[in-house]
């Protein structure tokens, strides 16, 4: 993932998705929290009017219980019965079903029928039909009264199982919501998370430019001198072939953006290069290099002083257990770093399924070439004429740098390389 605003994006998508999976948990538990209170609430009030039933119960018994005065606890009845009245309208505007409605609604409708009865029950009592009222009282009031707790204990139940229901709705809006925004903050992780290339596929696209293989009969020779004229630049497939250059050269595929060589950065390249006062400023000024080239990495091969092996010095892109696997090059070895090389001309590489391209280009001082620069290219631009020729452009200019290395230097350029 390397476009910066698609990053962004992603991140903003990421820290939406951990708002919104938040408000929806905190929302969800404040709902919670209400929930529970509302219903608690409703719990307790409903014990207290069964509480008050109870009571009533009690007192309206006492009216013929022997040695009671039945004033007194008609008095206390009549407070009972209010209180259970105010309970049940309590109970009817905290209901939040219509089962639970109509519970209450039955409850107070068992009451109705029970203040009847203890207003014929009192009748009795102060007409000294004791006999008469005890069968109200232990009979029909007691029946009314018995519904209206029945009545009352079903609208608890109905509120309890809906209090249930709506705490593990909430529950689980709280676990979808935290797990959505686990999945999406995942999901971005996985997408920025850089992937990194393995090294087996670094020296398959590079195989062709270090690797042996065999050529056609006619060879390419060293030139005694650098030649004067313009260079002639040669195509080589994935075998290392070196095939002659068509007049039609190969385009890159139209599915593909055009991007043209970046010339103001190209020239501050040149300048960086004209300035360098020590080696690990080269591998700086290549790696700009090769974002210029839009090359995936860049090695500049330097040949030893008898130019029996080319070694590289600088590299850019490449680990260096890579490079210690590639090692150095024959200079008489069949592969497109050797033929350039030798020939002091640029080879291209197309590329292939397997393989990005490359091209390579010679690093010619007046003594003859003295190394070369290999860089592995994406979408095809190793067969563009402005890359190729700003490739060339970098490899003169790595010719004021570049000299061959002396044999008591080989072994300390390995050491360098390995770390």
């Amino acid at each position: 993932m390397t476009s910066r605003t698609l990053r962004i994006l992603l991140l903003l998508t990421a820290f939406g998705a951990i708002v919104a999976g938040s408000l929806v948990v905190f929302g969800a538990e404040r709902n919670l929290t209400l929930s529970q209170t509302a219903h608690a609430a409703f719990d307790a009030q409903s014990r207290a009017v069964l509480d008050e039933m109870a009571r009533l119960r009690g007192a309206q018994q006492a009216y013929v219980a022997e040695g009671q005065g039945y004033a007194y606890w008609m008095t206390k009845s009549a407070e009972y019965l209010a209180s259970v009245d105010r309970g049940i309208a309590e109970l009817a505007n905290e209901s939040s079903s219509e089962a639970t409605r109509s519970a209450i609604q039955a409850a107070a409708a068992s009451l109705e029928q029970f203040r009847g009865l203890d207003k014929k029950a009192r009748q009795y009592v102060q007409n000294r039909q004791s006999l008469m009222a005890s069968d109200v009282i232990f009979s029909e009031s007691l029946g009314a009264l018995t519904a209206a707790s029945e009545h009352v204990t079903a609208a608890a139940d109905n509120q309890a199982a809906l209090r249930a229901e709506e705490s593990r709705s909430l529950h689980a809006r709280q676990l979808y919501a935290a797990a959505g925004a686990a999945g999406v903050l995942l999901l971005v992780v996985l997408l920025l998370v850089p992937v990194p290339e393995s090294d087996v596929d670094v020296l398959t696209a590079m195989r062709a430019l270090t690797e042996s293989a065999p050529l056609r009969p006619q060879t390419i020779p060293m030139p005694a001198k650098p030649r004067a004229e313009q260079p002639v630049f040669h195509d080589v497939d994935s075998s290392a072939r070196l095939l002659p250059r068509t007049t039609n050269d190969p385009k890159p595929s139209s599915a593909e953006p055009v991007q043209s060589v970046n010339l103001p950065a190209a020239s501050r390249v040149c300048v960086e290069l004209a300035r360098v006062t020590n080696a690990g400023d080269v591998t700086v000024v290549l790696a700009k290099a090769a974002e210029i080239l839009d090359a995936r990495g860049i090695i500049v091969w330097v040949a030893d002083t008898p130019g029996v092996a080319l070694y590289p010095m600088f590299t850019h892109g490449y680990p260096s257990a890579v490079l210690l696997r590639l090692g150095t090059i024959p200079t008489d070895a069949s592969n497109a770093t050797a033929a350039s090389w030798r020939a002091g001309e640029l080879v291209a590489l197309s590329a292939d399924r397997d393989a990005h391209g490359a091209l390579v280009t010679p690093i010619i001082t007046a003594t003859g070439c003295v190394g070369v620069l290999a860089a592995e290219l994406r979408n095809g631009r190793e067969m563009r004429e402005d890359v190729r020729a700003m490739a060339t452009i970098f490899s003169a200019q790595l010719a004021t740098l570049i000299t061959p290395v002396a044999q008591a230097d080989q072994t300390d350029l390995v050491d360098r390389v390995a770390t």
